[in-house]
């Protein structure tokens, strides 16, 4: 028996509210774990580096050795005793150094008849002793979860960067479990009732009319365009081939001349945006695509900057006309793109002026590559008179550790100064 499309259409609709309902609640409260983890992680990451300001490494190893408690030592004890009661969510905070034996303890906040004290050495759970060899090296972890709790081990280190115990930190998983499972209840009964409540008014909508809807649809497609990027193959729009005489074959022609239109507005997109990055002579980057770099690498740390100047330019110009000062700014474009890579992007900054950000690099490459620029014969950009010539001149920088990117900047511009008066003296 053929089913109606009336009976088609109320069935997809069910089907894509269920799967719509099933989908939205599982994805919203995956990321709501993924914040609360986010949150213990954070917590306890932050807890750790600040009782790293007050738990010296080399003292921890003397109260090892020598098992006396002092006036420093309840001092440091007393302050993570505040740092555990920073947040409700904040079991325990103890400093433990792992051995054959299990873990002997130098700091613990458990003021209770199961808190461990200096010396105290207390034998490897269930937990702790599959990763016994780990413990004992101070090796890096995965939070070890049990009984509504997690605990955390972050390595403490020497003042020779050696690893001498743990700081662990408790955090309590209780009440973030709860939460999620009562998120889970509102947002189960908010988006069931919303889909339910959506569901039933399509549903009563497609009985009443199908066609009319369908034909208002047509109508719409036909005139509606949007830009998207093409991926170059067959798309499924282009492959229907809906023979049905009513609205849906309608719909079928209007959506495929709304792909047209679509492919023939993500073309002049693409070209705009390209036209808004690129210097439209030299086709580098240009100085607004440069300034949205410096803003996306202001905490990149390993950017070098190349700074470029076209030596003689304005008197190129006065002297032989623009035709010859732009023949020079393209050579100096075809110079700068040779050592363009991955990692290197090349802009235009000004007329005269280029600038190459280099990521992912170190000082020596940044040195060996101004080096090499400099001593490349195609640095000379024009022979047109023996009087004057066009030369880049060149300087470079690597970002040093507190500094700015504009103070690079400005110290790789300075370097390309230097080499511009130094050429001429030559």
């Amino acid at each position: 028996m053929k089913k109606s499309l009336k009976y088609k259409i109320v069935l997809a609709i069910v089907i894509i509210v269920c799967i719509m309902d099933v989908s939205f609640i599982f994805v919203n409260y995956v990321n709501y774990m993924n914040v609360n983890r986010n949150y213990t992680d954070s917590l306890a990451q932050t807890v750790a580096n600040t009782c790293r300001l007050v738990v010296d490494g080399d003292s921890v190893t003397g109260y090892l050795d020598n098992r006396r408690r002092n006036t420093a030592y309840y001092e440091v004890w007393n302050k993570l005793i505040d740092y555990r009661n920073t947040s409700e969510n904040v079991l325990q905070i103890s400093v433990v150094n792992f051995r054959d034996g299990g873990g002997c303890y130098v700091y613990d906040t458990d003021l209770t008849e199961n808190g461990a004290f200096l010396g105290d050495i207390r034998p490897y759970d269930e937990v702790q002793n599959a990763i016994k060899d780990e413990l004992i090296a101070c090796e890096i972890i995965e939070p070890l979860e049990y009984n509504g709790r997690s605990d955390y081990y972050i390595p403490l280190n020497s003042s020779y960067n050696i690893p001498v115990a743990y700081i662990i930190v408790g955090i309590s998983t209780e009440n973030v479990r709860r939460e999620q499972l009562t998120y889970l209840g509102y947002i189960t009964i908010i988006v069931t009732s919303i889909t339910v409540l959506f569901g039933v008014f399509m549903i009563w909508f497609m009985q009443h009319n199908v066609l009319g809807p369908l034909n208002a649809m047509s109508k719409a497609a036909s005139s509606y365009s949007i830009a998207i990027l093409r991926d170059g193959k067959e798309s499924p729009i282009s492959r229907m081939n809906i023979r049905t005489g009513d609205g849906l074959e309608r719909l079928c022609e209007s959506m495929k001349k709304m792909e047209h239109d679509i492919i023939a507005s993500s073309s002049q997109l693409a070209i705009a945006d390209w036209n808004s990055n690129h210097d439209s002579m030299t086709q580098l980057y240009n100085k607004r695509h440069y300034k949205e770099q410096l803003k996306e690498l202001q905490n990149d740390c390993t950017i070098g900057v190349i700074y470029f100047d076209i030596d003689n330019l304005k008197r190129m110009n006065d002297t032989f006309g623009h035709e010859k000062g732009d023949a020079v700014i393209l050579k100096a474009a075809e110079f700068i793109r040779r050592y363009l890579t991955e990692q290197a992007s090349g802009f235009r900054i000004g007329g005269d002026e280029f600038v190459m950000l280099i990521r992912d690099c170190t000082e020596e490459k940044v040195q060996e590559l101004v080096s090499t620029m400099r001593g490349d014969e195609k640095g000379n950009l024009s022979d047109v008179t023996a009087e004057f010539y066009c030369r880049l001149a060149i300087g470079g920088a690597f970002r040093k550790t507190a500094e700015t990117l504009e103070e690079t900047i400005k110290r790789a511009d300075d370097e390309m100064y230097k080499n511009k008066h130094s050429v001429r003296k030559a």
